[in-house]
């Protein structure tokens, strides 16, 4: 699994205090963490990784390719939110499977891009607004083991939760988009980035 470097978060969390210098009412969305992860992965000289990024959105390519000691990691870039003990994640748009779920499973479970996701809260007190990002790894692998036969329809779409204990939801109203339920115990956490 690819990790970012103590430099390369160092990066992030100094980018993301420019944007909320600039920008202070929310959260960095998730195309724009793209560029800020990508730009720092660039910014640590001295790990040879070579990354490439084009804003996707949320079709089946990478966000950012990285290529370290001959391997390449394909990294989604994701924002979520955690609530509850679950990490929850918006993904893929498949729509282009026309509601074809035998097809959306063979997909999700061929899916091999990594997520770095940097949920995000607000916290307000004495000392005014602080957004507070924290840098969490899912392991792809457990985002797969779906089967084509055990969606359950749900008033909006589709559901099904895997044997990890992730819950995928599908929704034809947005495409097919997945969206991605991950107990926050199957994570591997990484900073906590305060920017007051």
């Amino acid at each position: 699994m690819y990790r970012l470097t103590a430099v390369m978060q160092q990066h992030i969390e100094q980018d993301l205090r420019r944007y909320h210098e600039l920008f202070s009412a929310g959260r960095c969305s998730g195309w724009e963490l793209e560029e800020l992860v990508f730009r720092a992965i660039q910014s640590d000289n001295r790990t040879q990784h070579h990354a490439r990024w084009r804003q996707r959105g949320h079709d089946a390519e990478a966000d950012i390719r990285v290529r370290t000691n001959g391997n390449e990691h394909l990294l989604q870039i994701k924002s979520g939110k955690v609530s509850g003990g679950y990490l929850t994640l918006s993904g893929y748009r498949l729509g282009r499977f026309a509601g074809d779920l035998a097809r959306i499973t063979a997909f999700l479970n061929g899916n091999n891009s990594e997520i770095i996701a940097f949920p995000y809260r607000d916290e307000d007190d004495a000392a005014g607004r602080h957004h507070i990002y924290r840098i969490c790894y899912a392991n792809v692998e457990q985002l797969t083991g779906l089967q084509s036969d055990r969606w359950q329809a749900e008033r909006n779409g589709f559901r099904q939760t895997n044997q990890h204990d992730v819950r995928f939801s599908l929704h034809p109203t947005l495409s097919w988009q997945v969206w991605w339920r991950i107990p926050v115990e199957l994570l591997e956490l990484g900073r906590e980035m305060v920017i007051e």
